[in-house]
Parts: C-alpha cells; sequence; structure tokens
C-alpha cells in the first residue's frame, strides 16, 4: 500500500462535487482527481468552490517517473 495525493473540489459549505455534477456531504461521492491541473480545469465551472488536495492509501502507487534505462534492461 502506497499514500497517493488526490484532489476534490468542494463548495462553501464543504460539500463534495460527485460524478452526476451536484454536491454531496459524503466525501465518498466526492470525485476524485489524480491531476491538480485537471481539477483546477473542473473547478472553472463552479465559481465559488476550491479544490482540496488529501491523499489516501492505494494498492497501486501513482508512477509520475520515467523508468530508468537500467531497471528496463533487468
Amino acid at each position: 500500500m502506497a499514500m497517493v495525493t488526490r484532489y476534490s473540489i468542494q463548495d462553501e459549505v464543504g460539500r463534495f462535487l460527485t460524478i452526476d455534477g451536484f454536491f454531496s456531504y459524503d466525501d465518498a461521492d466526492a470525485v476524485e482527481f489524480r491531476d491538480e491541473d485537471e481539477a483546477y480545469e473542473e473547478l472553472a465551472a463552479y465559481p465559488g468552490c476550491t479544490v482540496e488536495t488529501y491523499q489516501r492509501l492505494s494498492d497501486f502507487p501513482d508512477f509520475t517517473a520515467t523508468p530508468s534505462i537500467e531497471k528496463e534492461a533487468a
């Protein structure tokens, strides 16, 4: 298990944006963004809201680094 960073959009009263485009107090319904820029692009459609950063456990860590040639040869 690894910690991964995710982003969500919240309105001014703390509700989370859901996949349906509505807001819910249940964080389990929240849309998770893996990319901060993508979250900010979506935020443009929801004035008065904010992008919140959080970390959670995941079975699959994010691999953002380019693999080295040495690892590919192994």
